[in-house]
């Protein structure tokens, strides 16, 4: 059965990079969001059916630009710059997707990556080749699998 990861990214390179890495490395179905906006208005869906791994950037743009944009509400507008921390505590605060494993991937540097995080989320800086992305991804899921196989985790 393939790993569901959840891809949250702004910057297309940096989407399609690591969707890439991802998905050669792991048996993986990447699922990928490119706003605040759209992990929002998704949610519902995601909640349906959850990743077994979200992989966030923290400082994600509201919307893309365009004439019919939606309208950022007050939190956004105060603070934009924490999307993604919105988007994970949107995921660990909800009962259907609390068990969710959360990666915060961000390019920001690793003392601002730790500043606020919601509780069970962890932190990681981008990296150009995605390894450290990879190993995280692998670490969040081993005990999963683990357990459905019967072994203990040491």
């Amino acid at each position: 059965m393939k790993l569901k990861v959840l891809l949250v990214e702004d910057d297309h390179i940096q989407r399609e990079n690591a969707r890439q890495a991802i998905e050669s490395a792991i048996d993986a179905e990447v699922e990928t969001k490119n706003t605040e906006w759209e992990f929002q208005r998704d949610f519902e869906a995601i909640a349906k059916n959850p990743p077994d791994v979200a992989v966030l950037d923290i400082m994600l743009r509201w919307a893309n630009p365009a004439a019919d944009m939606p309208i950022a509400p007050g939190e956004v507008t105060a603070k934009p710059e924490q999307a993604g921390l919105r988007c994970a505590r949107r995921l660990l605060d909800d009962e259907r997707t609390h068990a969710v494993k959360v990666i915060l991937y961000s390019a920001l540097a690793k003392d601002d990556l730790s500043a606020d995080p919601p509780k069970g989320a962890e932190c990681l800086s981008k990296d150009f080749d995605a390894q450290n992305l990879i190993e995280k991804i692998k670490e969040a899921v081993l005990p999963v699998t683990s357990e459905a196989r019967g072994s203990v985790r040491e």
